[in-house]
């Protein structure tokens, strides 16, 4: 019966190694640049540069803090989502992203992206999604690295 238990641990062992690791986060950041065309007036093409720290917290209850640096630009009119971006960290990941806007009487953006591990890093060789809304109220969403 020892055997038996020791097979089957073993056979599920690299299911449980990769299996989803759900967290929330609140992400707090900072512009470090920006351009727009025209310089002033509603409508415009831009793009901002931030670096942001976020609070991850698993599903296990542990934290851990995050920083990136990212880049958000305004979309072409007409554009299924108004802005994307991408984000770089040296906690071991890329992000990809993109926002449309809040329905009122909410201010502020919905937004989805995927997660990169990078080589090297905590998450290398895995995927990830998350969505979050940023608005008055902040910047808090949900994720699962796969």
């Amino acid at each position: 019966m020892k055997m038996l238990t020791a097979a089957l641990v073993l056979a599920i062992a690299p299911i449980t190694a990769h299996a989803a690791d759900n967290f929330t986060f609140v992400t707090t950041g900072k512009a470090i640049g920006a351009v727009r065309v025209p310089a002033q007036g509603p409508n415009f093409q831009g793009a901002q540069v931030n670096d942001t720290s976020a609070v991850v917290t698993y599903a296990d209850g542990h934290k851990e803090t995050v920083t990136a640096k990212c880049a958000t630009w305004t979309n072409a009119p007409g554009s299924q989502f108004i802005q994307s971006g991408v984000c770089t960290s040296p906690n071991g990941y890329e992000q990809n992203y993109s926002c449309a806007l809040r329905v009122a009487p909410k201010q502020g953006v919905n937004c989805w992206g995927i997660l990169h591990g990078t080589a090297g890093g905590k998450y290398a060789g895995r995927t990830g999604l998350l969505t979050y809304t940023n608005g008055p109220e902040g910047l808090s969403g949900v994720g699962s690295w796969d």
